[in-house]
């Protein structure tokens, strides 16, 4: 057994930040932040734009893989090693004297645990200075968390207001970008255009860096039961290849990703329309198209119209990205090919979901459900998480097609590992 001092202890001397930066290219975000490819799951370890995994000196969390946690999970995860072997791999544990800093240490951790102030004893009553570093942990992480919540609410009342600045996207630079990129919409597309939108290099709340302005194509993000809570943003430029803005850091000279989302994405999901409904009426659609990106969604309603295919009471939505699309797995599971150090499989999300993880919400009206696989993502990562999500969906009478582009696959031939045409 190992005491939670000397874990704390060790993940003090292996700040996550610079664990990860051994196998992947970090940029700073923020003050204390680093954002850049995820160590377990991102094909491409030295990009300079991806975003998809995000960390501090004490925690990780990936959108892709629906996972994070510590520095020892990070280690387990990246190398495929048992919760002692990581521990060694760190550098091993030393039973160290309390002190008030490991005292702090399991205070914030008793919290972070859904303890309330007072209702637990403290492990250091009989030393007075470590009781109250102990409980000194408690306020500072419970103060943390009313900071955070307030200053989610903050950037929700933020993002709303750009939404309402916006205007319809019919007949405006969103409609050309569509164009642009081959596709149309449904009319009731919920998607606006911001003729100048910032774009902040970081997430700080304070004193941001603006790295551009411009027009932008917005969608929001609305939870279960319709409420607003975030916006995904393209910015737009029509004389460039792919009608994306092309921003460049000012000070690094880095090109900097033209899409951001912003608020809360988990749970949610962006409403890309309906095949038949009147204007302002809530109506149940039997069947549901959904996928990763806007893009991924439109390409698809594109291709049905042109075909001239039947869409009676059909919805279309985008989950932001495959992590939210699928919502967290119970385990992992290796790699077929990436490998980590020492030639060990990297493991990544399994195909089972946890059921107490977020993710894109399927209305229970929903007998028909299509999920959408892109074809550009790596196959392994993303075969499991359409399975998650089919599993997740699951419901009697209800039925569930995998597709890929451009082959894909049903639900049943998913779960039996065949193709089919």
């Amino acid at each position: 057994m190992i005491s939670d001092d000397a874990l704390d202890a060790l993940k003090a001397r292996n700040p996550v930040h610079e664990v990860a930066s051994q196998w992947v290219t970090l940029r700073r975000r923020g003050r204390k932040g680093h954002v850049g490819p995820c160590p377990m799951c991102s094909e491409d370890l030295r990009s300079r734009t991806a975003m998809r995994f995000e960390c501090d000196a004490d925690k990780w969390v990936c959108a892709v893989c629906q996972d994070g946690g510590d520095v020892i999970k990070l280690v387990q995860k990246r190398e495929g090693l048992s919760f002692p072997a990581a521990v060694d791999r760190l550098g091993g544990v030393t039973e160290e004297k309390a002190t008030p800093e490991l005292a702090r240490r399991a205070g914030v951790r008793a919290f972070g645990a859904g303890a309330v102030l007072g209702e637990i004893p403290s492990p250091y009553d009989a030393e007075p200075a470590l009781r109250v570093a102990y409980l000194d942990g408690w306020k500072q992480a419970r103060d943390r968390q009313v900071y955070e919540n307030k200053a989610r609410e903050r950037e929700r009342a933020r993002l709303y207001g750009f939404w309402q600045a916006g205007r319809p996207w019919r007949g405006s630079a969103v409609e050309d970008y569509l164009s642009c990129r081959g596709l149309i919409a449904p009319d009731n597309a919920r998607l606006r255009f911001h003729g100048d939108m910032p774009l902040f290099a970081d997430g700080r709340e304070r004193e941001p860096l603006l790295v551009h302005r411009g027009p932008a194509m917005l969608a929001p993000f609305l939870d279960a039961g319709g409420v607003f809570r975030g916006l995904h943003i393209t910015w737009i430029d029509t004389n460039q290849a792919k009608c994306k803005a092309v921003v460049v850091h000012p000070d690094t000279g880095e090109v900097l990703p033209s899409k951001k989302m912003r608020g809360t994405k988990a749970g949610c999901y962006l409403p890309l329309g309906t095949s038949d409904c009147l204007k302002g009426e809530r109506v149940p659609h039997p069947r549901l198209i959904a996928g990763e990106g806007i893009e991924t969604v439109l390409a698809v309603y594109t291709a049905l119209v042109r075909a001239g295919r039947e869409m009676v009471r059909t919805e279309f939505r985008a989950a932001g990205d495959l992590g939210n699309l699928a919502g967290k797995a119970t385990a992992q599971l290796p790699h077929p090919t990436l490998k980590g150090e020492g030639g060990r499989a990297r493991r990544v999300p399994g195909p089972d979901p946890d059921f107490d993880s977020p993710a894109m919400p399927v209305p229970d009206t929903v007998a028909a459900l299509v999920l959408l696989g892109d074809g550009d993502s790596e196959p392994f990562l993303t075969r499991n998480a359409l399975e998650r999500a089919a599993r997740r969906h699951a419901r009697e009478g209800r039925t569930i097609r995998v597709r890929f582009a451009p082959a894909g696959l049903d639900y049943n031939d998913v779960m039996q590992g065949k193709t089919n045409d």
